[in-house]
């Protein structure tokens, strides 16, 4: 029943059941099959997503766990229940953070001689290894270092990174599939929303269309040219596996890899030289 249907029959629209709902239709879950993952009975998540029941707090977690909701979205179902957030959002420089900062700058400083960033949730780069910041200052210039720097807007603005990428339509399109699949995840999230927004104004870049339950494929190779420079690079994204921190599981580190012999020496050497 939907929030029409539940008008017409009495009922007043309930915030935690459209949430719900739309979770499950974005999850292709029939309420059945969202019952049978949560643990609880049909007619108990059909009152719940009709408003006949409030859901108890840990019914709404049960639930979001079985639609395998992020934890900025499982707050959100929660203060829609009336209930208080279970899951904080700290600023990476917060004293309860230290341990997984302490991992990811190792991580970054053992991964050279090959670049690797830090994003947030809006793809903005929080932080880059000394290979990645000298690649970038090499060809974007250190005034444009001085400023915010932004993963997606880096590779598609024309009058960033796009002049010195030979293959820019086959890394646009892999960029746009994965930024595309990223918001369609998260639609309650309206920072990500608007910059996704954004990146769909850029000149040239066309919106690829994208199934919601199709998972985009890994990123192309990213061959990198300047003068006599040429850097082949293939990607990986990793993240923080079980946190429990809202900014914690938003991050991404990205990891570039040589993407052959003659690149692996030329990052060496780049890296080596500008020790």
């Amino acid at each position: 029943m939907d929030s029409r249907s539940a008008q017409l029959a009495g009922l007043r629209p309930h915030p935690v059941g459209d949430l719900l709902r739309d979770w499950r239709h974005r999850r292709a879950m029939s309420q059945a099959d969202l019952a049978f993952e949560a643990g609880i009975s049909i007619k108990h998540l059909s009152h719940v997503e009709t408003g006949k029941a409030a859901g108890s707090r840990d019914i709404l977690l049960q639930l979001a766990g079985a639609l395998g909701l992020s934890l900025r979205d499982r707050n959100a179902l929660l203060e829609a229940g009336g209930f208080a957030r279970q899951y904080r959002e700290r600023d990476l420089s917060a004293p309860e953070v230290a341990d997984a900062r302490r991992a990811i700058d190792l991580l970054l400083r053992r991964h050279e001689p090959f670049p690797a960033i830090v994003t947030d949730r809006q793809w903005n780069v929080l932080q880059a290894n000394r290979a990645a910041t000298g690649l970038m200052t090499l060809l974007l210039g250190p005034e444009r270092m001085s400023r915010p720097l932004n993963h997606m807007r880096m590779f598609l603005s024309s009058d960033e990174l796009r002049p010195f990428v030979e293959n820019w339509p086959d890394v646009a399109n892999a960029l746009m599939v994965r930024a595309r699949h990223e918001a369609m995840a998260a639609p309650l999230d309206l920072a990500l929303q608007s910059t996704w927004r954004e990146l769909t104004k850029l000149p040239d870049v066309a919106t690829p269309m994208l199934n919601e339950n199709e998972a985009p494929g890994p990123l192309c190779e990213v061959r990198l040219r300047k003068g006599e420079l040429r850097i082949g690079l293939i990607g990986a994204v990793l993240t923080l596996g079980t946190p429990q921190d809202v900014t914690l599981q938003e991050l991404r580190v990205e990891m570039f890899m040589p993407a052959d012999a003659v690149s692996e020496a030329a990052l060496t050497a780049f890296v080596a030289q500008d020790a």
